[in-house]
């Protein structure tokens, strides 16, 4: 019957073939790689707990905070002193600015390597078995793979998708 109902519902609907009869999925495979973006985002977030000065951050973060507003407001206003005074106070900012990165850049040398070996070993492993690992039921962003995600894509949706949650469990959020 599918057979009959595919090129028909390929050609009225213009669904790509793979909505129409999906390739079968390795479910195993699929959840070793959401485990991978979780394990990873849960070690880069203890690396990232224990050799950043998260209060510092903070308060860096609310300093760069406020002196964006007051530039803002001088700029509304025209307050031409305020913004001069501003100005000076830029290359202080500038220079905090690069503390904080510098400060966050630690852990991810730190973790970079280890985790490029781990997902080189792991997309090879998986990949071997299978080329893709979800289908979703509509066409995604993604064109030109369409609704199906391989190893990358959904390490990196996975990765997204867990990162925020940690980071907030983590407290590693600097608002």
């Amino acid at each position: 019957m599918l057979s009959i109902l595919g090129p028909i519902l390929t050609g009225v609907l213009s669904l790509p073939p793979s909505v129409i009869a999906p390739p079968k999925i390795n479910w195993e495979d699929m959840f070793i790689v959401m485990g991978m973006a979780l394990g990873v985002n849960l070690l880069y977030a203890v690396g990232r707990r224990k050799f950043t000065d998260i209060d510092k951050m903070r308060r860096y973060n609310a300093e760069m905070k406020a002196f964006r507003s007051e530039m803002t407001a001088a700029m509304k206003s025209g307050d031409k002193a305020k913004q001069e005074k501003l100005k000076k106070k830029q290359q202080q900012m500038n220079k905090m600015q690069m503390e904080m990165s510098k400060e966050q850049f630690k852990p991810t040398l730190l973790f970079m390597a280890p985790l490029w070996g781990l997902y080189y070993v792991m997309s090879t492993y998986v990949v071997q078995k299978t080329i893709y690992l979800v289908v979703f039921p509509f066409p995604t962003p993604f064109y030109t793979i369409g609704p199906l995600l391989n190893f990358f894509w959904w390490y990196f949706i996975c990765s997204f998708a867990f990162s925020g949650v940690i980071s907030r469990l983590f407290g590693l959020t600097f608002d």
